[in-house]
């Protein structure tokens, strides 16, 4: 006969604030522990702090695909409808966006952040141009006060540039880390 092996931590004031993050995770309080401690241990050993990531393959066009069947409440099936919708999805692609997100660690872009890096690469391929424009000039002749204030302008644009690709991947991927 196999013994159990158990695990017992006195939590005090802490107890129901883990209950109610469990709850929000449909998740039951042992089985939250066992996560955490599961995520401890592999990310430990892996050297990877706090997630769990798999070394999956990117998926490839054409590739075969399987199903999976999920049963969702009325109220959950419309909260991922409108959270698909808000962020040009179908309900599909966006429960594989997530299950990919928590998968691999890496991003899934919906419609809104895929136009926003299109509009911040095509600024970039300006700046890219400016930044041509300003080596032939230099070469040319000595820069001036009127290509120093150029350079400043370009220095900003490429600032927002960043912050702008940096935001969008952070906001998506604390949306699927969620």
């Amino acid at each position: 006969m196999v013994g159990r092996e158990r695990l017992c931590v006195e939590l005090g004031v802490l107890r129901s604030v883990w209950d109610d993050w469990c709850a929000r995770r449909g998740l039951t309080a042992g089985e939250g522990v066992r996560q955490l401690v599961v995520t401890t241990i592999r990310d430990d050993a892996a050297g990877e702090p706090g997630s769990i990531l798999f070394d999956l393959p990117r998926p490839v066009a054409g590739e075969p695909r399987t199903r999976i069947e999920i049963r969702l409440t009325i109220a959950e099936r419309r909260a991922v409808e409108r959270r698909a919708t808000a962020m040009g999805l179908h309900s599909n692609r966006w429960i594989v966006s997530l299950i990919r997100a928590q998968m691999t660690g890496e991003p899934q872009l919906g419609e809104p952040e895929l136009h926003a890096l299109a509009v911040s690469n095509q600024r970039l391929a300006e700046i890219s141009r400016l930044l041509g424009q300003l080596a032939r000039a230099d070469s040319a002749e000595p820069v001036n006060r009127d290509l120093r204030s150029e350079w400043v302008e370009l220095r900003s644009r490429v600032d927002e540039h960043l912050r702008t690709t940096a935001a969008i991947i952070r906001a998506n991927l604390d949306r699927w880390s969620r």
